[in-house]
Order: structure tokens, then C-alpha cells, then sequence
């Protein structure tokens, strides 16, 4: 008997740059991935699979982060502080 499992993630950036820096964090730690821009709307789609759950995890978390980070609703919560 074999089983196989995988994962799909899609991650869709609504932040400006975070779509560039995920890309160069996925580069940097050697994921492999396909990358999609519509030429209407101009959103953009990062597709992936992986094998693991932890992996899946990690690439969610630095993603969040940086759609987080690059808010700019954000850093106008921050300079109040």
C-alpha cells in the first residue's frame, strides 16, 4: 500500500509588496511554486503544494506577517503608539 499526502495552498497578497517579498522568502528557503497575475484585475495568485503540514504552516505564518506589516492601516496604528 502507498499514501501520499499533500497539501494546496493558494495565497492571494491584498497588500502592495507583500506578493515580492513572500516570492523572494519562497526562493530563499527553496519552495517551489507557480505565480499568477490577472491582466484585468491585476491580482495576484501564489499556488504551492507541500508535504507537510508544518511546511504549509511556516509559509502561511511568514505570509501573514508580511501582509500584516505592509498594511497601511497598520503603521498608522503604530505612530499613534
Amino acid at each position: 500500500m502507498s499514501v501520499e499526502k499533500k497539501l494546496k495552498g493558494k495565497f492571494k497578497p491584498k497588500q502592495s509588496g507583500t506578493a515580492k517579498e513572500f516570492v523572494m522568502y519562497l526562493i530563499g528557503n527553496g519552495y517551489s511554486f507557480s505565480y499568477k497575475e490577472n491582466d484585468k484585475t491585476g491580482d495576484i495568485t501564489i499556488d504551492m503544494s507541500f508535504e507537510y503540514d508544518a511546511l504549509f504552516d511556516d509559509a502561511k505564518k511568514a505570509f501573514d506577517s508580511m501582509e500584516e506589516k505592509n498594511n497601511p492601516q497598520m503603521s498608522i496604528f503604530e505612530e499613534e503608539n
